[in-house]
């Protein structure tokens, strides 16, 4: 993917997450006032709750914006990385909402509350029309972005909450079996923790610079050693600067030969085609060195 490329892509991460950010805070704003003109206490909480959705997405259009701000002599990935710190507190804030739903959902063990199962069934329906189009339309910017994955699981927490509610509004006014909340919300909790420690592991892979899951790192190194006159390898760090932007250095060895004929920057430049067209890989810093040089390095890749 080019710069260019890039750039209108990240620019459409904006105008989704604008759209949902819209969308999300439209209902909050239309479910306070109706929780306090109707004194419904259960419309006030789920109001609170779309506030902490209006504030992933806030958080995750601020990252998407600010990593498109050039790079400087201080920065000179510029702030690319700000879309996987944003990502990290998302799966963190998700990680400790689960933890408050189950710590919730403990409490009410043998004590269940009294629940309007109407009131349930009649919120979690709009709520879940809210979410699931906000979910479409983030969906679509998410493959290959943490910051708008971290987004969508806000969005699919929210969606999968409207769906066991319902499911518990339903039972409740059929049987009036009031622990159905309780099991619903456990439910859904474990399958959102999964997805936010997910998210919040590759967060740290990213930002400990670790060799991208989808990059087999073998299978670079042999795919190098095999251009023409490069005999020899060391010192190759494959990383990811963000969602999508690969990145490696490594110390190449061609023969003394193609160094004296002077063809070794056409090696260079083999090399690099090699890993953009094949890998994504942009971002390449390759020295090259004739095979009679010693010098300090790592173990050989190859």
């Amino acid at each position: 993917m080019t710069s260019l490329d890039s750039m209108s892509e990240r620019r459409g991460h904006r105008h989704g997450l604008k759209m949902a950010l819209a969308l999300n805070a439209g209902f909050m704003v239309i479910e306070g006032v109706g929780g306090f003109l109707t004194g419904s206490i259960a419309l006030l909480s789920d109001a609170v709750h779309m506030l902490t959705d209006v504030g992933a997405i806030s958080l995750a259009l601020f990252a998407s914006t600010l990593a498109q701000r050039p790079k400087n002599p201080r920065r000179t990935y510029g702030y690319l990385r700000a879309e996987i710190i944003g990502a990290m507190l998302n799966a963190v804030l998700l990680i400790l909402l689960c933890g408050f739903i189950l710590l919730e959902a403990y409490q009410r063990v043998g004590q269940p509350h009294t629940i309007e199962g109407s009131w349930v069934l009649g919120i979690a329906t709009i709520g879940l029309i809210v979410n699931l189009a906000s979910a479409s339309i983030i969906h679509r910017f998410r493959q290959g972005n943490l910051n708008m994955e971290g987004a969508y699981l806000h969005m699919l927490l929210d969606a999968l909450g409207s769906v066991g509610a319902m499911v518990a509004g339903g039972v409740i006014l059929l049987t009036g079996w009031m622990p159905i909340d309780t099991l619903a919300s456990v439910f859904i909790a474990l399958l959102v923790l999964w997805g936010g420690w997910r998210l919040l592991m590759k967060s740290i892979d990213i930002l400990m610079e670790s060799t991208p899951a989808e990059i087999d790192y073998n299978q670079i190194t042999q795919a190098m050693l095999s251009q023409e006159h490069l005999v020899e390898m060391h010192d190759l760090h494959i990383w990811a600067i963000s969602s999508g932007v690969l990145a490696l250095s490594a110390h190449i060895q061609v023969t003394d030969d193609c160094v004296e004929n002077g063809h070794w920057p056409d090696c260079l430049k083999e090399t690099q085609n090699l890993l953009r067209t094949r890998w994504g890989i942009e971002y390449t810093t390759l020295q090259t060195e004739p095979i009679s040089f010693k010098g300090d390095s790592d173990q050989p890749a190859g």
